[in-house]
């Protein structure tokens, strides 16, 4: 399988990488598909988000990424850092 992967941030989870990978937004039936996956130290999870077009399907990857690595934190108690900060650096939906 080609490498469609647009943009990568890695993060720290409890002290080890975890790198976040957004795939190109692809076309499915009129509505506009984003692949992103996030290597959670005990392994690879895949995810998808949904827009009218690419930006809306990118950016609403990023905002469900943002929104699993909060619960890692918030509700598993997880360590999750970026530049050695709390902020993560992606967008957040306005109910998070």
């Amino acid at each position: 399988m080609v490498d469609h992967v647009i943009v990568r941030r890695t993060f720290k989870v409890d002290g080890r990488d975890a790198e976040c990978r957004f795939l190109r937004p692809e076309e499915d039936g009129g509505s506009f598909f984003c692949r992103y996956e996030i290597d959670w130290p005990e392994g690879a999870k895949g995810h998808r988000a949904g827009g009218v077009d690419e930006v809306q399907a990118l950016l609403l990857a990023m905002m469900g990424a943002h929104a699993s690595l909060l619960a890692a934190r918030n509700m598993d108690g997880r360590n999750v850092e970026w530049l050695d900060g709390q902020s993560l650096g992606m967008p957040i939906a306005r109910t998070i």
